[in-house]
């Protein structure tokens, strides 16, 4: 056999063997034991790899008003991710944005004109529904700084504000929301752990709700149904009873406790501070010269209270 007739076998072959991928019907020939029947060879193509679609992507662009912005973005097998810088004159801006396989997900953004700035980060995880947010600016009237938590699957969110003006007064603000309902009241400044940063009553370790726990374990580990602990009263709230159980020692409700210098007793009574923890959680203490009777949410982030004022 010539080299040019080996050549011009091997192509045949070749035709013949991607053929074989094709129905017969398509093809033309006959069922049963009739029609053609190619010969098997050719070339192995089954390691080939399809071809995939781009894991990167950039575009920029101007707009009329002279913004000009960049856009990058990245997709893989354990995430995606987005970056946009936004640029005029003194004036910009960068968020990024992302989010994995596992269920995390986060968006930080930071911006500046040259006259003032301000930066926010948001995390969270679809899974746990836990989420975690913080946000800072200043200017030359004044500066602030937010830091809040909550979970989107029991509806919990609490958040505090701290602003400072430019002649150095400082304002505290808080959302609080439990039960599907938001309040808006003064937060009451934590006396041993206010110049710490988010977490930093938990050595800068994040917190969150434990599940099968009476109140996500921020009182103590009990677990759901609360058999062994010490009842210390109820309250009726939003008409339904809550029953209060006996805070245990060196759980993050006995230093929030220790750091107001509160101490607990039954609930039930009127004039007493009520504080409402994570995940449905409550205690009652006796008031004193740093927090006065009423209602109280609990910002496990800073570990503050935030009076409830809707």
């Amino acid at each position: 056999m010539t080299i040019k007739q080996s050549t011009a076998f091997l192509l045949l072959a070749s035709y013949l063997s991607v053929a074989t991928a094709v129905p017969a019907a398509a093809r033309g020939f006959g069922g049963g034991g009739g029609g053609y029947h190619p010969p098997s060879g050719g070339f192995d193509m089954h390691n080939d790899a399809p071809r995939s679609s781009p894991q990167t992507y950039s575009h920029s662009s101007t707009g009329p008003a002279g913004t000009s912005r960049t856009t990058t973005a990245a997709t893989g097998a354990n995430g995606a991710g987005r970056t946009t810088t936004a640029t005029n004159g003194n004036y910009s801006k960068t968020t990024s944005s992302g989010a994995s396989s596992n269920g995390n997900y986060g968006r930080t953004s930071t911006a500046s004109n040259g006259y003032s700035s301000k930066t926010s980060t948001t995390t969270g995880n679809t899974n746990t529904g836990n989420i975690n947010h913080t946000g800072s600016g200043s200017s030359p009237y004044g500066s602030y700084n937010t830091n809040a938590s909550g979970n989107t699957h029991t509806g919990t969110y609490n958040s505090s504000t701290t602003a400072t003006n430019r002649y150095g007064q400082t304002y505290y603000g808080g959302t609080s929301v439990n039960n599907g309902v938001a309040y808006h009241g003064a937060v009451v400044s934590n006396p041993y752990y206010g110049g710490y940063p988010a977490w930093g009553w938990n050595a800068g370790v994040a917190w969150y709700p434990a599940y099968g726990y009476y109140g996500g374990g921020f009182w103590g580990p009990y677990a759901a149904g609360v058999a062994t602990a010490i009842v210390f009263g109820t309250i009726v709230y939003n008409s339904q009873t809550v029953t209060s159980y006996q805070v245990e020692a060196n759980s993050p409700g006995a230093k929030l406790l220790s750091s107001y210098h509160l101490t607990q007793v039954p609930c039930g009574p009127p004039g007493l501070v009520v504080i409402f923890g994570p995940n449905g959680g409550v205690i009652c203490a006796n008031p004193n010269s740093l927090v006065s009777a009423g209602n109280y949410s609990v910002n496990p982030n800073s570990l503050t209270i935030v009076s409830e004022k809707s």
